[in-house]
């Protein structure tokens, strides 16, 4: 491992001003004002009684989720006025003004998109799902023990933009599903993302294109790869696209251990449910699908199949070597290397992998071994699984009836929203507009060059819209508790899928 820490200690000592805004910088990590954001929940009960109507003074705390478009301004603004190098990632040129002003405006193309709207909900549904089947206490990085070691999911020198296994430096905390996930791209040395005065077109940035490989054998249980990419970074993503995670791929490791990586170029996904793959196998390319501002890769361990649903896991990475290019993280706040073995050290002392946590700001690079044949370069095509598979009729009825709920809850969603302004015919109209868009999108990106047919059970859309649709024309339920149904039957069937791939071993079988 190499470790460049910028020194500090010969240099000027700070203004009061400096000293002041790094000081608010931090305290702004540590205290995150959307978790208020919260408690606006505890008022939507108050839409479906009125004798629960003085629930509705919880409804301005929503106001703190704006903090999620305020506060990178804020720390912009801090940024100026205090130290050169207060917070580790300042020496990265990604994610700068102009970049924060374009996003800005894809906004309101986010709030007129129900799909994505409908996710984000499922987050938080799955977030308190997550909270009770881990009892209140979610895995974190002190307690938790990993069961397998895990390489980077790419090959080269890469730059953490995002991700820590601390609330500091946490790529989302208040979403459990994201908490320990990572954001990494390619930075050259000056922290540019893509060459000084190149355009935003997606194939000008080091990154896009670049192989992601799996970070441990694995057996895929999910994969998508019919998602649509913007054409520029710099902010923009596609204003049709129909899922957060865009193109991505989930692998199975272990009981309750499954790898995440998302936002992989259309028609770059060269692997299916069933398809068992080995440590440093190509699995996709990196692109800029889904909810993303530039291309980059978003990876996570997390305890479920499912994205939406899952908790995120603390991970550590073995066989890495980390640079802190710009400022050090506080000692104290990084954890260390600790040695870890998968059996007794006098038994197989060969089982001994140095492994380490990432924190934003590092540029990592993997350092070689522990992958198949001694090398992740070959593109290996994976074997067929086991007899027992993520795939076959038991999953595509899974996967048919999660798209069914989801299609249910977005038609929710389209009837609450149409329905504060317009007679439920015009919502009904709205639902089956809806439906149409969405189906000649998924068309769209099909004919545009994915290598698969995209995920199992599509056509559980289009019953669930006909569902809400249905219920909301004869008058059973508002559009409230029908999203809230959509939800509620998402998380069941989620919990019934990881339940049973349960049964479908990560690693490879004992010879």
């Amino acid at each position: 491992m190499t470790e460049n820490a910028t020194a500090t200690d010969d240099a000027d000592p700070p203004s009061r001003a400096t000293a002041v805004a790094g000081r608010l910088r931090r305290l702004l990590r540590r205290f995150d004002p959307t978790l208020l954001g919260l408690l606006g929940f505890l008022s939507l009960p108050a839409y479906v009684s009125d004798s629960l109507s003085f629930l509705e003074v919880f409804e301005p705390f929503f106001l703190f989720f704006l903090w999620f478009f305020v506060g990178p301004i804020v720390d912009m603004v801090l940024a100026r006025g205090a130290d050169e190098e207060t917070e580790p990632t300042d020496w990265l040129q990604v994610g700068r003004v102009r970049e924060f002003a374009v996003g800005y405006l894809m906004i309101p193309l986010t709030f007129l998109n129900p799909l994505v709207m409908t996710q984000d909900l499922l987050q938080i549904a799955g977030g308190a799902a997550s909270f009770l089947r881990h009892r209140g206490s979610f895995p974190d990085s002190e307690s938790y023990e990993q069961q397998v070691p895990y390489r980077l999911p790419v090959d080269g020198t890469w730059t953490v933009v995002n991700g820590s296994p601390e609330r500091e430096y946490s790529h989302s905390w208040i979403y459990p599903n994201q908490r320990y996930a990572y954001d990494v791209l390619v930075t050259d040395e000056d922290g540019r993302s893509r060459p000084d005065g190149a355009s935003t077109a997606v194939e000008n940035y080091y990154c896009h294109d670049e192989p992601v490989v799996a970070p441990a054998d694995g057996v895929v249980v999910d994969s998508f790869d019919a998602a649509l990419e913007a054409s520029r970074g710099g902010g923009f993503s596609h204003p049709l696209k129909r899922s957060i995670p865009g193109g991505h791929v989930v692998l199975k490791h272990a009981d309750s251990e499954y790898s995440f990586l998302a936002h992989l170029r259309p028609g770059s996904v060269p692997v299916e449910p069933g398809q068992r793959v080995e440590r440093g196998q190509e699995v996709g390319r990196c692109g800029h699908s889904g909810n993303s501002s530039e291309p980059h890769l978003h990876f996570q361990i997390q305890d479920g199949p499912d994205f939406l649903t899952a908790a995120s896991l603390p991970v550590q990475f073995d066989d890495i070597e980390v640079e802190f290019p710009g400022v050090a993280h506080d000692p104290d706040f990084v954890p260390g290397y600790d040695v870890w073995h998968a059996d007794d050290p006098e038994d197989d002392p060969e089982g001994y992998h140095e492994r380490t946590f990432l924190v934003e700001g590092q540029r990592v690079t993997h350092a070689g071994g522990g992958d198949a044949d001694g090398s992740a370069d070959e593109g290996r095509t994976g074997t067929p699984a086991e007899p027992t598979t993520p795939g076959g009729a038991t999953g595509l009825v899974a996967s048919t009836l999660k798209r069914a709920m989801l299609g249910v809850a977005v038609g929710g969603v389209i009837a609450f929203a149409v329905g504060l302004f317009a007679s439920s015919t015009v919502a009904v109209g709205a639902i089956a507009g809806a439906a149409a868009v969405a189906l000649a999108v998924r068309i769209v990106a099909v004919l545009r060059g994915s290598t698969s047919r995209g995920r199992t059970g599509w056509f559980g859309s289009p019953i669930g819209f006909a569902i809400a649709a249905g219920a909301v024309a004869l008058g059973i339920v508002v559009g409230f508790e029908l999203t809230v149904a959509g939800l509620l039957g998402y998380v069941l069937v989620s919990a019934a899928e990881s339940r049973r791939l349960r049964g479908v071993s990560g690693q490879p079988a004992a010879s």
